[in-house]
């Protein structure tokens, strides 16, 4: 990695001037004016405390899990040199906990977005450079809240749970979006909600709905989304297999009809079902019918593609797991959904930095930088040092496996 690009991150985390610490690089400066944007918006004449300032207090907490509520937050910001440090008034629990229910959290989708549009391409198969979209990884994940927050009820009279909607950019191993709901809301309503044109959806079982997938059409998008058994498709015609479709694990590959009723169809146009030979979790072989609109693309390619939905579930392990992401500061809808941007700033600060999707270790390294114990430099030099050991290893690993199934 570059020293400009180490540099990029440098303020933000380490708060290199602490008399500006968002100011730095070309990058900073960046942010810095996002940041501004927010101090001025929503303006009142009583409040010390800005949004600029709730956002900074979120991302110093992200990186620093002991900091694991308001209370915590509170208890930093009293120390003058934090304050000084950081450009910030005190923030008592009971102001932030005001201001996160006030402030638009949409209001930091600018700043989402001037962040992803600088995390570079990551490691992905070339192969799905044919696909020519925007490569989006669909799904939910659940986080459990306190049972008396009402609006979070789903299914239980113990817990409550909120719903986050995720949209993953496979080519840079990024989040795209990330909406937060409560858990009775349907994946498929939320995701019909926010579609684009220009992106190919890929989906699980969940999805699995005939309106929705006729609405990413007329977006003029497209999808690959997994059926389930009982899915009626009405073959209209079958393609021969290459070897590389075999080899991919490819049973079958056919134009078909969808739909119950030839007179209730909302998709009346021929679409691509493919059936995939995988081995699942328990290393058992289980049959996979995807469904695309894509005629074009090779039925090999169609199962690659599919294969890539797995990392979204990967980022919500790292994202709940290994990024200590463990529970809510409050309960109202907007301070959960303003605490989940700021993770996925963080998150996309760290790919910035690392040129790479972040780790746990990358995490643990500019953790332990941001409390100080080391320079963001050194930090960042020992995470590119680990990566490069890893890929060594997975490289012999890959040949290993090779060879081994080679001999049988």
């Amino acid at each position: 990695m570059g020293r400009k690009r180490r540099a990029d991150i440098k303020g933000v985390i380490s708060g290199a001037d602490p008399d500006h610490p968002l100011v730095g690089s070309r990058f900073i400066r960046v942010l810095e004016d996002e940041l501004r944007h927010l101090h001025q918006a929503e303006p009142h004449g009583n409040r010390e405390l800005q949004y600029d300032h709730v956002v900074v207090a979120h991302l110093i907490a992200f990186f620093n899990p002991v900091l694991s509520g308001l209370r915590s937050l509170e208890d930093l910001f009293e120390q003058p040199q934090v304050r000084k440090r950081f450009g910030t008034p005190r923030i008592p629990k009971s102001t932030l906990a005001d201001a996160q229910r006030v402030f638009d959290p949409d209001l930091l989708l600018p700043l989402i977005d001037s962040l992803r549009e600088r995390v570079g391409v990551s490691f992905y198969d070339p192969r799905l450079d044919i696909v020519s979209r925007q490569i989006l990884a669909v799904d939910g994940s659940f986080f459990r809240v306190a049972a008396r927050i009402a609006w979070a009820l789903f299914n239980t009279h113990k817990n409550g749970n909120v719903r986050a909607h995720t949209q993953f950019d496979i080519v840079k191993a990024v989040p795209d979006s990330m909406i937060l709901t409560g858990g009775q809301d349907s994946e498929p309503t939320q995701l019909s909600k926010t579609l684009r044109a220009g992106c190919l959806y890929i989906m699980d079982r969940g999805f699995e709905n005939y309106h929705l997938l006729a609405d990413i059409l007329e977006q003029s998008s497209d999808f690959v989304v997994r059926l389930r058994k009982t899915a009626l498709a009405e073959v209209q015609q079958n393609h021969p297999l290459t070897p590389a479709a075999v080899g991919a694990g490819v049973v079958s590959d056919a134009t078909v009809q969808i739909g119950w009723r030839k007179d209730r169809r909302p998709i009346d146009t021929a679409v691509r079902l493919v059936e995939v030979q995988f081995i699942n979790r328990n290393g058992k072989p289980e049959l996979i019918r995807l469904l695309t609109n894509r005629l074009d693309l090779p039925p090999e390619i169609v199962a690659l593609l599919y294969q890539y939905r797995w990392q979204v579930e990967l980022f919500f392990r790292w994202f709940k797991c290994m990024a200590n992401f463990k529970h809510f500061f409050s309960e109202s809808q907007p301070a959960m959904q303003i605490q989940i941007y700021v993770a996925v700033i963080g998150t996309l600060l760290m790919a910035v930095a690392t040129g790479s999707r972040p780790s746990k270790y990358d995490y643990a390294l500019i953790s332990s930088a941001a409390a100080g114990l080391c320079n963001i430099d050194e930090a960042l030099a020992v995470a590119e040092k680990r990566r490069a050991e890893r890929a060594r290893a997975a490289e012999r690993q890959k040949a290993y496996n090779a060879a081994k199934k080679a001999a049988q």
